[in-house]
């Protein structure tokens, strides 16, 4: 793949201007709200339950309609962000997460909340990508490594606050405020949107919507998805549904990336982009990642919950060192990046991970708890540093114009990353949990939190962070072939090959 430099403009500058600071700050702001709603209402599952008078396999399709709804939309915030432009599409993305929200906080019954909220996951699907398309617009390669680290912040706070927060929320007001809470989110996001936004990339008329892709692309995700959280919820793999929904998704998206690959122009998922090395290398880096961050977010807290017997919030408490470590990275990232370079700082990053991870992966039942938070320390700066960098690097291998595909492409795939890692992690926790639980005992919720039996669980939760740290580990061979020593300020701009022709 050739490397070509573009005439300098004002995106290929260093400098960060006060417009490039409000950007990142508003996108990572109006992406907080659509993160923290994937994890806020897990809490709630019990108490709506009880509300509606219904069983908690319904109420859990508030869950999972709302992850289904953000992955079928994913695919579509390229398309959306050439044909509208990405400021409009924010916007819009916002207006609908408003009124989702507004409406999840007003239902009446658990299949009105269900409607509720995909419609939320509509919002929320376009939001984080059409905001990091827009930013790696503006900024150029030269400066986007120093502000995706301020987007991606979201990312990794609000799957930790979400649980403990809605804790909150239940306990002190209402079951509604844990929706009405994303109403002045949206509102402060879209009136800085309308003041403070502007379009880097015009966007084009002739932007034609594949609707063959669509109709193949769309129900794929989420025939995937779905299998994966039936697979994860229930603990395997050999449900009936499971496997049609699984075997149906996966047949669906071949089907897709042959026909993508043929496309002569316009793919709703771009996936000529794989042809570039770096592009390609660093997704497939994000999605290990992904797999080995989101899979242990079942296991970590509720090891916290159960073996220690903490409450939510004092889990969520214990969480935190994580997301410490994440900041102390992404604030010094790129000043260890212009000596280091990309390639050898992400090794770094990934080697932090799996080093903050064994600790977990040998956990007992009475753990030394200054060395768990060191671990999770050194764990978060290793997410901060690899995952930044390797989503920064795809973003900067190809030109400004392809990007809202590119985040779009990056996003699908993270999200699949995600979905896949935290559904094998739960299918082989609740493996090892079903080979130590006493006779008459079925479930985790017969367990007394902190006593003997959950003491004797304790071992069950290292399997998990086993398969997490196998994954980082793989992530080790696309970091190896990221650019050399070549800081995100200096990394080339690469043009993705043309699409073959039918």
């Amino acid at each position: 793949m050739g490397t070509h430099r573009p005439p300098a403009t004002e995106g290929d500058s260093d400098r960060l201007t006060p417009e490039l600071w409000w950007l990142s700050a508003i996108m990572a702001f109006g992406g907080f709200a659509s993160l923290l709603d994937a994890t806020i209402i897990n809490v709630a599952v019990g108490p709506l339950a009880a509300v509606f008078a219904a069983d908690l396999d319904t109420v859990q399709w508030t869950i999972t309609g709302y992850l289904l709804a953000i992955t079928a939309s994913l695919p579509l915030s390229g398309w959306a962000t050439a044909r509208f432009g990405a400021k409009q599409t924010v916007i819009f993305s916002q207006i609908v997460f408003l009124v989702g929200s507004v409406l999840s906080g007003l239902a009446w019954s658990a299949t009105s909340l269900i409607v509720f909220r995909v419609i939320q996951g509509i919002g929320g699907g376009l939001a984080v990508p059409v905001g990091q398309a827009l930013l790696a617009q503006a900024a150029g390669p030269r400066r986007l490594g120093k502000l995706m680290a301020i987007v991606s912040i979201p990312a990794l706070f609000a799957p930790v606050l979400g649980p403990s927060l809605g804790g909150v929320l239940i306990d002190y007001l209402d079951w509604r405020w844990i929706f009405f809470i994303n109403v002045p989110f949206c509102l402060v996001t879209i009136a800085l949107v309308l003041a403070k936004v502007r379009n880097v990339v015009q966007p084009s008329r002739t932007a034609k919507l594949d609707a063959l892709g669509l109709l193949l692309l769309m129900p794929g995700l989420v025939g995937l998805i779905y299998g994966l959280a039936e697979a994860g919820s229930a603990g395997g793999f050999d449900s009936a549904t499971t496997l049609v929904s699984l075997v149906a998704g996966v047949v669906l998206l071949v089907v897709f990336t042959v026909r993508a690959l043929r496309k002569r122009q316009n793919p709703l998922l771009d996936l000529s982009l794989f042809r570039v090395r770096d592009f390609k290398n660093g997704t497939a880096a994000g999605v290990l990642l992904s797999m080995a961050m989101y899979g242990v977010l079942i296991p970590l807290p509720l090891y916290f919950q159960l073996v220690q017997g903490t409450s939510v919030l004092e889990s969520a408490l214990l969480l935190l060192p994580q997301s410490i470590g994440y900041l102390i990275a992404v604030a010094t990232m790129n000043r260890f990046a212009s000596v280091l370079g990309v390639r050898n700082l992400s090794l770094v990053g990934v080697v932090f991970v799996i080093a903050g991870t064994v600790p977990f992966a040998l956990i007992t039942a009475d753990p030394n708890q200054v060395l768990l938070g060191a671990a999770l320390v050194v764990r978060g700066m290793g997410l901060g540093l690899s995952m930044t960098l390797t989503m920064t690097i795809a973003y900067s291998s190809v030109s400004k114009e392809v990007v809202p595909n590119a985040t779009s492409a990056f996003n699908v795939f993270q999200r699949v990353g995600a979905s896949l890692g935290t559904a094998v992690l739960a299918v082989v926790l609740q493996n090892q949990v079903a080979g130590l639980l006493p006779a008459g005992t079925t479930t985790l919720q017969q367990v007394e939190p902190g006593g003997d039996v959950a003491h004797g669980l304790a071992s069950a939760f290292g399997a998990p962070f086993w398969w997490a740290l196998a994954f980082t580990v793989v992530a080790l061979l696309p970091v190896f072939f990221l650019p050399g020593r070549q800081s995100p300020a200096t990394a080339p701009v690469r043009a993705p090959a043309p699409a073959r022709a039918d």
